[in-house]
C-alpha cells in the first residue's frame, strides 16, 4: 500500500500531516530530512521521502511498524525456495504466505476500476518493497563502506531481503523463471497425475501449469492433501469459476517449453481463497449428511 502522506515533527514537538504531493526535493533536504513518520498513529517508523520521476514515500531502512499499522510488512530473505536438490526450503514464515494468499484474493475480487491504481505500467507488487541486511560473522578488515540514509552498512556483505511478488498469469515473464512468485488467475482444467494433479491456471488467455511433484508428495506436511485434488474439480463443476492463488517456482518446461508453478506446500495455494484440505472436508461432511 502506497505512503501518501507523513507526519512532519518539528524541533518543538509539534506535529504536521504533509501531503506527498506538497514536498520537494528542496523542502526536503532543507527542512524535513530525519524528521518524518508514519501517518499512522503511535507508529514509531521513520518515513524517507524519495524525489524523481515517480516521487514516493517509504519506510526508513530497518524500522519497523507497528503491528496494526496499515503499512506493516515484514522482511522476506530474497533467496527463498531455490530448489537444487529435488525438496525445496521455503523461509518465508507461514503466516507471512497466508497473508499473502490473502491479498492476493483481495485483489482478484477488485473491479477493473479499483485494480488500475495497483497495476500502473508493471506487474502489481505488495506494498512497501524494502531490503534488510544481514551481515556475515566475520574479519570485515578493509570493507568499503557506504551510507544509506545516515546508516552505515558493508555492501559486500550485504544480504539482499525482498517481498513476495504477485503476478496474474499473462504477467509472468522469462526474468521470473526460478524465482518463488505468487501466481493469480482462474483454474480452466485440472488433470489427475497419480495421488496429485496438475492444475492449468490462465488469465488473459495466457496459461500456467501447477505442479505438484515428488518433493511435495515426499513432504510429510502435505499428507492431509494428497488424493484430495479431486475437490478442485468438483468445486469448479459447482461453481463454473474458480479463483487460484499459488505460492511457488516459476519454471519452465524443458519438453513442452511451457511456464510452470513448482508448488511444494499444500497450504501454499488456495481455491477461492480456501485450503483444499478444508475444501475436501467440506464436500466429504455435506455427502456424509444427504445419505
Amino acid at each position: 500500500m502506497s505512503i501518501l502522506s507523513a507526519i512532519y515533527l518539528a524541533v518543538d514537538g509539534t506535529k504536521t500531516e504533509i501531503l506527498l504531493s506538497d514536498i520537494t526535493a528542496t523542502m526536503y533536504e532543507n527542512k524535513l530530512k530525519r524528521n518524518l513518520y508514519c501517518p499512522t498513529e503511535n507508529c514509531p517508523a521513520r518515513i524517507i521521502f524519495s524525489g524523481g520521476k515517480k516521487a514516493h514515500f517509504r519506510t526508513w531502512r530497518l524500522d519497523k511498524h507497528s503491528s496494526d499499522c496499515e503499512f506493516q510488512f515484514d522482511r522476506i530473505p530474497e533467496n527463498i525456495g531455490v530448489n537444487t536438490t529435488g525438496t525445496i526450503n521455503v523461509e518465508i514464515p507461514h503466516s507471512r504466505r497466508q497473508k499473502a494468499l490473502q491479498e492476493a484474493f483481495r485483489i482478484m475480487n477488485l473491479s477493473e476500476e479499483d485494480l488500475k491504481p495497483h497495476l500502473g505500467n508493471s506487474p502489481i507488487k505488495p506494498r512497501n518493497k524494502k531490503r534488510t541486511i544481514t551481515i556475515a560473522k566475520k574479519n570485515v578488515t578493509g570493507a568499503q563502506l557506504v551510507l544509506f540514509e545516515g546508516e552505515e552498512y558493508d555492501h559486500q556483505l550485504v544480504k539482499p531481503r525482498t517481498y513476495i511478488c504477485k503476478r496474474f498469469v499473462d504477467e509472468i515473464k522469462e526474468m521470473d523463471i526460478g524465482k518463488i512468485r505468487l501466481v493469480m488467475g482462474y483454474v480452466v482444467g485440472i488433470r489427475s497425475v497419480g495421488v496429485v494433479s496438475e492444475i492449468q491456471v490462465g488469465h488473459n488467455n495466457q496459461l500456467i501449469t501447477a505442479v505438484f511433484e515428488e518433493a511435495f508428495i515426499s513432504d510429510r506436511f502435505n499428507s492431509s492433501y494428497v488424493n484430495k485434488f479431486w475437490s478442485i474439480e468438483r468445486l469448479r463443476k459447482e461453481t463454473g469459476s474458480i479463483r487460484f492463488t499459488g505460492i511457488g517456482e516459476i519454471r519452465k518446461n524443458a519438453a513442452t517449453k511451457r511456464m510452470e508453478l513448482a508448488i511444494y506446500r499444500g497450504s501454499d495455494f488456495k481455491v477461492d481463497n480456501i485450503d483444499m484440505s478444508n475444501l475436501a472436508s467440506q464436500f466429504t461432511i455435506r455427502d456424509l449428511k444427504t445419505k
